[in-house]
């Protein structure tokens, strides 16, 4: 992404998409007659990976005509749960390969992160629309393949979109449309946060397959990068939209708190990052086994500026702004989960039939991704980074799957 992107660019792609908050159902959106159903075929079967494919069978714009996963007896049960015939369940590493094959029109990726890029590349290379969850890679590299991938689907006339959900929730995008009108002045601090439970640590025994399953690849730097990056993206893409550029510079402490740690993954964040205009963000993040995920406000955005401030929470909270005598009370956050998912499922069908191959989600996933490995880098050498450092940064994460089911 470019040093020179601004403020007014950044929020102009950040939040080009809202104009779709309305979406229903396609037979709503689109008259009676919905166009032919979209082939979608979904790969990763673990928790999520079943969610979407639910959603997807109760939407009458889509067709699930295939699903993939590492495990045999995974991908049957998927099949099974959403009623497709057997053959149609892929497994391996290479599944996803056989399910592009089967002729889908789209593709759903579901897996652990790092497999992102590799999965994207060969959908985009075969002309399928893609919707990827978040994040979108696990290092610089993956990144910015995922940057270009993005570019090459929209020359390519396909759809390309990342799969966050915040960012399209009502009162967040009211109160970023009141921050590009200058509502709230020039915010001065930023405070991102983000705590949420551990996942299960355990030792592979045989191989790195033993980590796919159960979120377990999210203690896993290799799999699914540091907790900041694949939990506390949520925040920091927040914050971003509400800042309105990527950070110059980072700096902190990223480490393992959790006990007896085995896996790679930080668990535990304490950075400052600074933006042009000397806006100043902090973030903190844990995310080890002490489960404080019962709290209700457990990621959260605040920021403050001369005389104002704006803060929203994920889970039970409000999304509110006040500036001097002036107030949106903005409202409560409800069921974001799966509003989210449902909403950009949506709007995944809703630009693959009006033809909007802007693909305005990627450049924003990017530099939350960015941002993100900006942090991890320059916590864990607990030094400084800069955004140039970071692109420079050309350290690839490579997993040796010899041995496995191809």
């Amino acid at each position: 992404m470019s040093d020179k992107s601004t403020r007014r660019s950044f929020l102009g792609t950040s939040t080009a998409a809202v104009a779709a908050m309305a979406i229903t159902s396609p037979k709503t959106a689109f008259g009676s007659q919905a166009n032919e159903k979209i082939k979608i075929g979904v790969v990763g079967q673990g928790g999520r990976g079943r969610m979407i494919a639910k959603m997807l069978t109760q939407n009458d714009a889509y067709e699930v005509t295939a699903v993939a996963d590492y495990f045999p007896e995974v991908a049957k049960a998927g099949a099974k749960a959403i009623e497709i015939p057997e053959d149609k369940a892929f497994s391996g590493l290479a599944g996803y390969k056989r399910m592009i094959d089967s002729g889908i029109d789209a593709i759903a990726l579901q897996t652990p992160p790092y497999f992102f890029p590799e999965h994207s590349a060969a959908a985009v290379d075969a002309g399928v629309h893609v919707y990827a969850a978040k994040p979108v890679a696990v290092d610089v590299p993956g990144t910015l393949t995922v940057e270009e991938l993005g570019k090459k689907a929209s020359k390519n006339k396909t759809v390309f979109h990342v799969d966050f959900q915040w960012r399209y929730l009502t009162y967040l995008v009211d109160m970023v449309k009141h921050i590009k009108e200058g509502k709230m002045g020039d915010i001065r601090f930023v405070r991102a946060f983000y705590n949420d439970e551990g996942r299960e640590d355990v030792q592979v025994k045989e191989n790195i397959s033993e980590l796919f399953q159960k979120l377990r690849w999210a203690m896993s730097r290799e799999l699914g990068g540091d907790r900041i990056l694949s939990g506390g993206i949520h925040a920091i893409d927040t914050a971003l939209m509400v800042i309105g550029s990527h950070p110059e510079k980072a700096m902190g402490i990223v480490q393992q708190s959790r006990k007896n740690p085995i896996n790679t993954a930080m668990d535990t964040a304490a950075l400052t990052y600074t933006f042009p205009g000397d806006v100043i963000m902090s973030y903190s993040g844990d995310q080890f086994r002490n489960y404080h995920y019962e709290i209700d406000m457990f990621s959260g955005v605040k920021a403050y500026a001369d005389h104002a401030s704006m803060q929203t929470f994920y889970g039970k909270g409000i999304t509110q702004m006040r500036a001097g005598d002036w107030r949106d009370k903005g409202g409560e956050n409800k069921g974001l989960y799966t509003w989210g998912a449902r909403h950009n499922i949506d709007l995944f069908q809703k630009c693959i039939n009006d033809g909007d191959y802007k693909n305005e989600t990627v450049p924003s996933s990017v530099e939350a991704n960015l941002t993100c490995l900006l942090g991890a880098y320059a916590g864990r050498i607990q030094g400084e980074m800069t955004w140039k450092e970071l692109l420079e940064n050309d350290e690839k994460v490579v997993i040796d799957f010899a041995g496995l089911k191809q």
